[in-house]
């Protein structure tokens, strides 16, 4: 794993991103809200989710890739024991 600037600014807006749902999600004077750990496992979930969305945004949307010369799993040489080259 490298560290880039795009990895940095993923996760500086993960943490962000945490920050601001746990500090919006706080209740108000009086009214019934969510306890803590709610409101601990709403910010993890929007961190998760902006690291997600960061990632492929930053380094792109990969699809599968294909080698044109891949031998089939099949077509692997084994090597006998006693036996050189």
């Amino acid at each position: 794993m490298t560290l880039d600037l795009i990895t940095a600014f993923v996760v500086s807006g993960a943490f962000a991103t945490g920050v601001l749902v746990y500090r919006r999600t706080a209740p108000s004077a009086g009214a019934t809200a969510l306890s803590r750990g709610e409101r601990l496992a709403l910010a993890l979930g929007a961190a998760a989710t902006a690291i997600v969305i960061g990632g492929y945004l930053g380094n792109g949307f990969r699809g599968i890739e294909h080698t044109a010369d891949a031998r089939p799993a099949g077509a692997v040489e084994a090597v006998k024991p006693g036996i050189g080259r």
